[in-house]
């Protein structure tokens, strides 16, 4: 990558000072089809260091400045903002850029909503949410969930953007699809029953259907855009690294055993078992992953029970002591001399 034009980025980002020939070469590196990797590349890391500033947003506050500063000082731009954004919604319309591309496409696309305002509802960790969407959509968010929705829909699509777990009943629109954007797939329906499980910072994401049809858009192994229909009963687990789309098992009380405050767990590794009760309970766990992580277990807690009878159950099932210190649960082998 061009260091000399990142540091350009990056300074006029800032807003610190940059030449009039410094200007002319990030306008020219950002519209440039030869270099949209690049730009990609340094766009997914501004907005990955920014907590509270989305791609859309970096977006239009880079093309915004540009235009400001060649207003200042009179300069004429070489390529208009509207063909640069159109280059953008075409890597984003292709490649499924699963960061950028989307944020692209959302802030291109706002041109025909009424307020463009979105709002983002949050489950924190320990706890659950329910909303209603202006649409009708019923969504049930699980612990440690965030999904940002519009005001008012679209007239042609119901974009929705879900970072965590969350169950959909959508209403049906044959003219209005409701679609789910995720980090690694994007989630299309008309109307129907469903689950997505798609943290940002796990590997897979998970779509399972229980009634109606979804249309899953992701990336093979082969880097190519493909669709993927699922049926009622279906359930399909999508590597992000592998690029890898497999079909699983279809345990729907497990599956949306959560909206009941069900912890319905079976015969799968205590590794996954552990990101589910940190999310959960609002606590984490210290142990020995090369030991534990891939010992199977079967579990189930129903609605009421406390984080103890969990830790004991664990404690029998895993031969493990544990012990609470300010917000996390140490796990040590037990002894083997009791």
């Amino acid at each position: 990558m061009n260091e000399g034009i990142i540091d350009i980025a990056n300074r006029f980002l800032a807003e610190k000072k940059c030449t009039i020939q410094e200007i002319k070469e990030l306008e020219r590196w950002l519209s440039d089809t030869k270099t949209q990797t690049e730009v990609e590349s340094w766009l997914a890391e501004n907005w990955a260091t920014s907590a509270e500033i989305d791609s859309n947003t970096l977006i239009e506050n880079v093309f915004t400045q540009i235009k400001e500063y060649q207003k200042k000082h009179h300069m004429k731009s070489r390529v208009s903002v509207s063909r640069i954004l159109k280059v953008y919604q075409k890597i984003a319309a292709f490649l499924l850029i699963p960061i950028i591309g989307l944020g692209i496409l959302y802030w291109v696309s706002q041109s025909d909503q009424s307020a463009g305002q979105y709002t983002e509802t949050i489950a924190p960790r320990g706890q659950k949410s329910q909303i209603v969407l202006a649409d009708g959509t019923k969504v049930w968010l699980n612990s440690d969930t965030k999904i940002r929705y519009p005001g008012n829909f679209s007239k042609n699509q119901r974009d929705v953007y879900l970072d965590g777990e969350a169950f959909f009943e959508v209403s049906k629109n044959e003219h209005q699809p409701f679609v789910v954007h995720t980090s690694g797939v994007i989630v299309k329906v008309l109307g129907t029953k469903f689950n997505v499980k798609a943290y940002s910072d796990e590997n897979q994401v998970e779509a399972s259907l229980f009634e109606g049809k979804i249309n899953l858009l992701l990336r093979n192994s082969s880097n190519q855009t493909v669709e993927k229909e699922v049926k009622p009963g279906q359930s399909f687990v999508y590597s992000k690294n592998k690029r890898q789309l497999v079909l699983n098992r279809f345990p729907q009380d497990e599956i949306n055993g959560w909206k009941k405050n069900q912890l319905l767990f079976k015969d799968d590794t205590f590794g996954k078992l552990v990101r589910k009760i940190e999310r959960w309970y609002n606590v984490e766990l210290i142990y020995d992953e090369q030991q534990f992580n891939d010992r199977r277990l079967t579990v189930e807690l129903y609605e009421g029970e406390r984080l103890e009878r969990l830790m004991d159950i664990l404690s029998l099932a895993l031969l493990v002591d544990y012990k609470y210190e300010k917000g996390k649960i140490i796990l040590t082998p037990k002894s083997k001399n009791m």
